[in-house]
C-alpha cells in the first residue's frame, strides 16, 4: 500500500529547500561608472581666461578627501608663490583635485607632490579651490617659470 504524504509534510519540505537555496544566492551588486565630459582648452592661456584664479606654487601633502559628483577626490595643500589671476593673496591654500572619472582613478595633482613649481588653474567651488579640470588644472611652469605657452604632449597620460 502506498503511503500518502500529508500536504503539511510536502509544504514543510518545499519550504526547507527554498530556505537552503536562498542561502546560496548572493546579493545583487550594482557597479556604476560615472563619466564627466570635461571641457578642453586649446592653450594654457585659454584655461587661465576661464579660471577664477591662476597660481604658481608647489604641491605639498594630501590634506584630506572629499567627493565630486559622488566620486572620490583628494584635497592637497599648496604653497602659493604667486597669484597670477584672482585669489585673495593667501600663501597657503587647499585645492581639490577633480576626479578624472570613467573609472580612471589617477589623481593629476598627486604627480606634482615635491616636483617643484607648477601652475594651477582654479575655480572657486562649493568647498573651496578646485582644479579647473582633472586634465588641464595643473601643468609644469614654462621655461621662464610662468604659465607655459602650450600644453605638454603627455597631458592626458
Amino acid at each position: 500500500m502506498a503511503s500518502a504524504r500529508s500536504p503539511r509534510v510536502v509544504a514543510a519540505a518545499l519550504l526547507g529547500v527554498v530556505a537552503l537555496l536562498a542561502g546560496c544566492a548572493s546579493p545583487a551588486t550594482t557597479t556604476v561608472t560615472s563619466c564627466i565630459d570635461w571641457v578642453g582648452f586649446d592653450t594654457p592661456a585659454d584655461a587661465a581666461e576661464d579660471a577664477d584664479a591662476v597660481i604658481i606654487g608647489e604641491v605639498g601633502e594630501q590634506s584630506g578627501s572629499t567627493t565630486y559628483y559622488e566620486m572620490p577626490a583628494a584635497m592637497w595643500e599648496v604653497s602659493v608663490d604667486a597669484w597670477v589671476k584672482g585669489g585673495d593673496g593667501s600663501s597657503e591654500i587647499v585645492v581639490t583635485s577633480l576626479p578624472r572619472s570613467c573609472g580612471d582613478t589617477r589623481d593629476s595633482v598627486a604627480d606634482a607632490v615635491d616636483a617643484g613649481p607648477v601652475v594651477l588653474f582654479l575655480r572657486d567651488g562649493d568647498q573651496g579651490w578646485e582644479t579647473l579640470t582633472p586634465f588641464q588644472g595643473i601643468v609644469a611652469t614654462g621655461v621662464d617659470g610662468a604659465v607655459p605657452v602650450e600644453w605638454p604632449t603627455d597631458l592626458y597620460d
